[in-house]
């Protein structure tokens, strides 16, 4: 079941976040730059505060996050993290696509997202859901691809 996030729900939020980042991307980001948490509960609030953030809930527990920001005329998905257990179960599919969902009811042409490049799993999960690389932003130890889907 997928439903909004509320505040109350921040520990086990961040839990899948945290847990989820460290799993993905701990052998991909230099140690240097990997940050462990991810996020912080102060952070999280900011965020929270940016974006409308939706859970993917079975039997109760969180096991799945998403959100969405709508910024002038296009919707920007972040924070999609599952539970390493849960994953390839069809839970991010869901998240993205229901964030999908509401950016086109709130008038959306199109929707993008940023991602690692090293981050192959990621990348291929997007473009399998319609998603192609528009461009690439510079870090510090690689690059970003932001990827786009009109809808």
């Amino acid at each position: 079941m997928i439903e909004r996030i509320s505040l109350t729900d921040i520990k086990e939020v961040l839990e899948v976040i945290n847990t989820s980042n460290r799993e993905a991307f701990r052998t991909i980001i230099p140690k240097k730059y990997f940050l462990d948490p991810v996020l912080s509960t102060k952070q999280f609030i900011k965020e929270f505060e940016r974006y409308d953030f939706f859970s993917y809930k079975i039997r109760e527990k969180i096991v799945g996050i998403a959100a969405l920001e709508i910024k002038n005329t296009t919707g920007i998905i972040n924070w999609v993290y599952v539970q390493p257990k849960w994953q390839r179960k069809g839970i991010g599919t869901s998240l993205v696509k229901y964030l999908e969902k509401k950016a086109k009811k709130s008038g959306l042409n199109n929707i993008q997202l940023v991602t690692i490049e090293k981050a192959e799993v990621a990348i291929s999960f997007y473009k399998k859901l319609g998603y192609r690389s528009v461009r690439h932003m510079e870090r510090e130890w690689g690059l970003d691809v932001v990827m786009m889907k009109e809808l």
